[in-house]
């Protein structure tokens, strides 16, 4: 039963059953297999024809304003050259007013349609309505039904002399047996595995918008389908015949009062029983077992999206697409170029929108993400890729679970690790002290918590000495960790941190010619000693020790200020020839002296909210990067720098070496 029911819905053997039919009818009661060529069985049988032609090649199809006026205008003409034909001029009157007024609809209802407003829009609004109502009544089912019906008026008389009463009664059944077809349940296959499979069939290939992503039309009973929901399909155009592409439903949307999806695929299987799948249709797999397997060889769960247009070599945009929506800024990501694993890490992400047609718009969420590159074991870091990946290319959260990273020795250091992985970022003291480190961000971001982790690790060969403005490094260190600073000599072979506590903020000249005698010593001491020892100088509150030249007017007397600090940058910049180094630590960049931090070849950023950081920032960790400052969570930070050893500006999560 199942089976004829599914070739008596097939649009070509409906077709052809109902000219067998018509001519077997025509042959019994008129003895000819072929109507006579008389105008008045010509324009009744056309009639009767093309509504069995409209209904079953034409309105599953389309209907439009545009399809509207195609069949009208012939019409149009035609009972215009047949008006003295018709016995009742107001009855031609009717039909031919009819015709002009779907003709005129469809004109206007093109004619107002305004892309450039929103569907509420007057224009819009009576321009939907008329189509609607055009499309109801210009249908090829209605205006050639009037065609019919008014040929059989028009020669009744005539048309029964011709033939039995019997016969056209018949004809007026048939005339209402096609006005029942249902255009939805028609179908053009021939196969009876479609049948079979119609519990899993989801729609047909409408478009492939690259080698990877196809539009699907659904199936208008299937409503049952989510985003991420495995599929599988034979495509037409694969040159391999027993290949299956196997891929989930990345999106759906409606579009012009139909349901549609975007099926990304990730690879192909090879299939032996090939047979039971049908060309450029789309299948769900609904077997538990086998869909939990799929599931996991898809990497599902992991997939965040594809590259979308807009991406180059270091920075890639892409549409977010997360089964779970738990994507953070700082998280690393991870796609393939020619079996080649390249990481990136999201740095951001706006919403956008897909235009579909005319007002209909999809909207999504548009991600970026910086390049790292491929991961050096080795080195135990980033190298930079020299190419961008396909639009659509596939977008995976990294799994570096099955990355084994090396062991280090002091000077290096585990600073971090790259955010939810196990990928560390190694920082070599030795080169952060000697070539200037800069602890850059807002307070409680985690800047003191930083330098007391690297102090005490730099402490096993350098001399740590700290210029206190606050008293705050007395508080983080007990007694036996440090000591007042007393002269360079006494305190030099000591391993304690000692602590220079400068005068109050109100007498700044005081404290800057404090700080210029303190480096000028410093600076004596290492270049009259030689190799002797290294020494790090901390600068807390580096905007007060070392301001920028700009502020010195609100300190008194401007230019001995000017020449004090102009004399201790240059002090600054000589010290590490003689293994003197500098952390500078300070909340914002607009108020540290310029020739300073430009010296630090180290940067650690932590959450930064004023321009002025963005600007200088930007220098060192791009423009692109520089736009996460603001939403950084506490204890990460970017780094980069001469002392990292992945040279490539990333986030890092300082939370593991707070902590110990």
């Amino acid at each position: 039963m199942n089976k004829i029911r599914f070739y008596l819905t097939n649009r070509f053997i409906l077709f052809i059953l109902s000219v067998i039919a018509f001519l077997s009818l025509n042959f019994f009661f008129t003895k000819n297999l072929l109507p006579t060529p008389d105008v008045k069985n010509v324009w009744f049988y056309s009639g009767l024809f093309m509504i069995l032609f409209s209904a079953l090649f034409i309105e599953p199809y389309y209907s439009s304003p545009k399809n509207v006026i195609t069949n009208s205008i012939p019409l149009f003409l035609v009972y215009l050259s047949i008006q003295q034909s018709f016995k009742s001029n107001k009855l031609w009157w009717c039909f031919i007013t009819f015709i002009i007024l779907l003709i005129t609809m469809s004109i206007v209802a093109m004619a107002l349609r305004n892309d450039e407003k929103s569907e509420e829009s007057w224009q819009n609004k009576v321009s939907s309505k008329l189509k609607s109502i055009a499309v109801i009544f210009g249908q090829g089912k209605v205006i050639y039904s009037v065609v019919f019906i008014s040929i059989m008026y028009l020669y009744k008389t005539e048309l029964l002399v011709s033939f039995s009463d019997t016969y056209f009664y018949i004809l007026l059944l048939l005339w209402g047996l096609l006005l029942l077809i249902d255009t939805k349940r028609i179908h053009s296959n021939f196969s009876l595995q479609k049948e079979e499979k119609n519990k899993d069939a989801l729609g047909e290939i409408f478009s492939v918008q690259s080698n990877n992503m196809f539009l699907v039309k659904l199936f208008e009973d299937k409503t049952n389908i989510n985003k991420f929901d495995i599929v599988r399909f034979r495509y037409r155009m694969d040159k391999t015949k027993n290949n299956i592409s196997n891929g989930f439903i990345f999106d759906t949307y409606n579009l012009n009062a139909q349901k549609w999806a975007k099926i990304l695929t990730i690879y192909s299987t090879h299939q032996e029983n090939i047979s039971k799948f049908n060309r450029n249709t789309v299948y769900k797999i609904s077997n538990l077992s086998e869909k939990n397997q799929m599931t996991e060889l898809l990497n599902v769960d992991n997939f965040v999206g594809v590259v979308i247009e807009g991406s180059k070599i270091g920075v890639i945009k892409f549409e977010y697409s997360k089964k779970v929506n738990n994507l953070q800024e700082g998280d690393l990501l991870e796609l393939t170029i020619e079996n080649t694993r390249i990481f990136y890490q999201v740095f951001g992400g706006i919403t956008d929108f897909e235009k579909l047609e005319n007002k209909n718009e999809s909207g999504f969420i548009e991600g970026e993400a910086i390049q790292l590159g491929t991961w050096n074991c080795s080195t135990m870091s980033f190298e930079k890729y020299g190419w961008l990946p396909q639009i659509n290319t596939p977008i995976f959260l990294a799994n570096t679970t099955n990355i084994e990273t090396p062991t280090f020795e002091y000077p290096e250091f585990e600073l971090g690790t790259i955010p939810n992985t196990t990928l560390p970022s190694i920082i070599d003291l030795h080169t952060a002290a000697s070539h200037h480190l800069a602890l850059l961000g807002v307070t409680g971001a985690g800047k003191s918590f930083l330098t007391r982790i690297l102090i005490k690790e730099l402490q096993k060969d350098t001399k740590i000495i700290c210029v206190d403005f606050t008293g705050e490094w007395k508080i983080e260190f007990d007694d036996e960790e440090t000591e007042d600073f007393t002269t360079i000599d006494e305190v030099i072979e000591n391993d304690k941190i000692s602590l220079i506590e400068l005068s109050s903020v109100s007498n700044t000249t005081e404290s800057l010619n404090e700080t210029n005698s303190l480096l000028q010593e410093i600076f004596t001491f290492a270049k009259q000693n030689v190799g002797h020892k290294k020494i790090c100088l901390i600068l807390e509150e580096a905007h007060t020790i070392v301001p920028e030249t700009t502020f010195l007017g609100d300190y008194g007397d401007y230019s001995a200020n000017k020449a004090l600090v102009n004399k201790m940058s240059q002090i600054a910049l000589q010290g590490r020839k003689y293994g003197v180094g500098l952390f500078v630590i300070a909340q914002r960049t607009a108020n540290v002296s310029k020739t300073v931090l430009t010296q630090c070849n180290t940067i650690i950023s932590f959450q930064a909210f004023d321009e002025t950081s963005f600007n200088f920032l930007g220098n060192y960790i791009g423009k692109d990067l520089v736009q996460a400052l603001p939403n950084l969570k506490k204890y990460h930070a970017i780094v980069t720098g001469k002392a990292i050893k992945s040279n490539i500006p990333m986030i890092v999560n300082l939370e593991r070496s707070t902590d110990e």
